[in-house]
């Protein structure tokens, strides 16, 4: 299962994504997957093998949604801290057709390095847009609905199993 190494206040934290999972539920699960593969990313490229100090760490998600803010605020705890900025208008991973909204997320420490991880764009599918937007008008039928949670969860295991090259644009912006 997929874990990283985070420091609270000195102490090194394993966290599980199965634990994310607990934290959030259900709702949206490929958000959760790609939300803790793109910290993951990043703490990668930010440290190496070192284990970053999470209150040194601030968050800028291209997403609204509450998988990303819940996989973000797990690790982090950037959104209780209020280190954690949603910004839709970022101009990077732009990929929904309906509306602005970017898969683009912008990790930053408090010695200046940054990190931009970027889903790719074959990632997810037109149809999962579709199903947003048709969420978002309350159109779902209980058809787009069974295979919109059948799509979150395949999306969401197939984040957790993919290679960090195949899955991300991992860019250091300093």
């Amino acid at each position: 299962m997929s874990s990283l190494v985070i420091m609270d206040r000195g102490e090194a934290l394993t966290l599980n994504f199965a634990e994310l999972r607990n934290y959030h539920g259900n709702l949206a699960l490929m958000a959760i997957g790609v939300g803790f593969r793109a910290v993951k990313a990043a703490l990668q490229e930010l440290y190496g093998e070192e284990s970053a100090e999470r209150s040194s760490l601030t968050v800028r998600s291209g997403h609204a949604g509450p998988g990303f803010r819940d996989a973000f605020e797990y690790t982090t705890r950037a959104v209780t801290r209020g280190a954690y900025i949603v910004d839709v208008d970022y101009p990077v991973a732009q990929y929904d057709p309906h509306r602005a909204q970017s898969y683009a997320f912008v990790i930053s420490d408090s010695q200046g390095a940054s990190v931009e991880v970027a889903l790719k764009e074959n990632f997810l599918p037109g149809v999962f847009y579709d199903y947003l937007k048709k969420g978002r008008e309350g159109t779902m039928t209980p058809e787009d609905k069974a295979a919109n949670e059948k799509l979150k969860a395949d999306l969401c295991e197939k984040a957790l199993a993919m290679p960090q090259d195949e899955l991300f644009e991992v860019k250091r912006l300093s």
